[in-house]
């Protein structure tokens, strides 16, 4: 049985839900935690939707690669082909933390990504952007940043 699953989609909402459906199997052909599988879907959401949005500006054809690592740790590799973005250097602050309506755009998606993974590693590629993102079993303690 596949350890890896590796999902190549346009980045459409057509994309979108294809990937997810094939994580779906994955996660039962795999009998992986539910609510680690969970975490990791709405994480593709949120980063497949700002893909499309801010790096891609607008649905396209254009890649994202997804994949995703069952052992030792469940782990999603985030990978597109847009502008430089690390959401890794991201720090909330008072304005963000208030409730505000002059908040930033985008930045709960990644306060919600950051939220839901264990740990994430940032990678500018010679194609773009690459995630790497942890899901530890809750309860589990992992560092947030990955060297």
């Amino acid at each position: 049985m596949p350890n890896e699953l590796e999902v190549l989609i346009p980045a459409t909402v057509s994309g979108l839900i294809t990937a997810l459906a094939t994580i779906d199997q994955f996660r039962a052909t795999r009998n992986l935690r539910a609510d680690s599988v969970a975490r990791v879907r709405v994480v593709i959401e949120e980063l497949v939707s700002n893909t499309i949005k801010y790096g891609y500006g607008g649905e396209c054809d254009r890649p994202v690669r997804l994949r995703l690592c069952a052992e030792p740790v469940l782990t999603l590799v985030y990978e597109d082909e847009a502008e430089p973005f690390d959401p890794t250097l991201w720090r909330p602050n008072e304005e963000w933390t208030a409730a505000s309506r002059e908040r930033q755009e985008g930045r709960a998606g990644v306060a919600l990504v950051l939220g839901l993974s264990s740990a994430v590693r940032y990678e500018r590629t010679s194609d773009g952007n690459r995630l790497v993102i942890t899901f530890a079993p809750r309860g589990v303690t992992a560092t947030k940043m990955l060297p």
